[in-house]
């Protein structure tokens, strides 16, 4: 797969297109991206997805802009998985903003893209100021020379399924929901930055992440997790939240810390990037009256996720189950 960031740079060549945002790349994305594959198959076209470097709303409205599911660099994988020969990852800025959807559908899909096809899902929306929908594409494709098909929107459980409901979801430590929605477990990446240290005067030394500016990460409480360091994985207990603990109780505060205890893990990695896929939740954050209480609980902790038997920790090679001396 090809991938594309400027479309001045393309080939002239007629395309088969998929449409969207694709943030988290769930299955109602896949089902958009597999159907404009089909149709390029069967046309003799060349099939491109075609979709933005940054959310839209963190350009035309900021303070309501989602934090992403995945980065862009996650989202190139999953895309390339699919089979397109093009991935267009188009610079999302004011310009662009601020076209009609006239002429967005004459410029970039007609003009710069060559569309014979496009594929959107049914709640799509595009041109300045989300004015245009679905309806208004076919509109302009049946002017322009292009078909549209427009993909309706799938469920599971009686439930659409949305990039949306998968941020609510992720946010109340639903994990499992959100893995059968998305096919894999729902992941962070960041680079492991100096703390307090605090873990490691307890006895049990973590790491502390600072995750990718943007991305979204479980809500407040404990995780079993896989973590990937260095092309390894290693399971691990995470901990998200505000250290209530060691805060005074009327003490307002939004930061939120994401610390990683790796099972079986001995090494410096500082400043190294790490990934972490989380897995099941294991409890909400709480305050404990004192420090002793605290750590023991970070030992329960840190054992219920070495003994979880979960078939994403077998997938990269960890063991059904994992012990660790403390």
């Amino acid at each position: 797969m090809e991938v594309v960031g400027d479309i001045a740079t393309l080939r002239a060549r007629p395309r088969a297109l998929a449409l969207g945002t694709f943030d988290g790349v769930h299955a109602g994305h896949r089902a958009v991206i597999g159907r404009a594959v089909d149709l390029a198959r069967e046309h003799g076209l060349t099939s491109a997805v075609v979709t933005f470097d940054r959310h839209p709303l963190t350009v035309v409205d900021p303070a309501h802009a989602p934090r992403l599911l995945t980065s862009n660099e996650e989202k190139i994988k999953l895309i390339a998985g699919l089979g397109p020969d093009e991935l267009l990852l188009l610079h999302f800025d004011r310009e662009l903003a601020a076209l009609s959807p006239e002429e967005f559908c004459t410029r970039v899909l007609a003009g710069a893209l060559q569309a014979r096809v496009v594929v959107v899902g049914e709640n799509f929306n595009f041109g300045a100021g989300g004015s245009g929908d679905a309806v208004r594409l076919q509109e302009c494709g049946a002017s322009l020379g292009y078909e549209v098909e427009v993909r309706p929107l799938v469920t599971e459980h009686g439930a659409t399924i949305s990039s949306t409901r998968i941020r609510r979801l992720l946010h109340a430590g639903a994990l499992e929901e959100v893995r059968e929605i998305l096919g894999r477990p729902p992941s962070a990446a960041g680079v492991v930055v100096h703390g307090d240290k605090r873990g490691r005067t307890l006895g049990v030394p973590t790491a502390n992440v600072d995750v990718e500016a943007g991305t979204i990460f479980p809500g407040r409480g404990v995780y079993a997790a896989r973590v990937l360091v260095d092309g390894a994985w290693h399971r691990a207990a995470v901990n998200i939240g505000h250290n209530p603990t060691f805060r005074n109780k009327d003490e307002p505060t939004t930061h939120i810390t994401v610390e990683a205890f790796l099972l079986g893990f001995h090494g410096d990695i500082y400043d190294r990037e790490i990934r972490l896929d989380f897995l099941h939740k294991i409890r909400d954050e709480r305050r404990f009256e004192s420090v002793s209480a605290l750590v023991a609980q970070m030992r329960r902790d840190i054992e219920a996720a070495g003994s979880l038997a979960d078939p994403d920790y077998e997938a990269v090679g960890l063991p059904p189950t994992e012990s660790v001396d403390l």
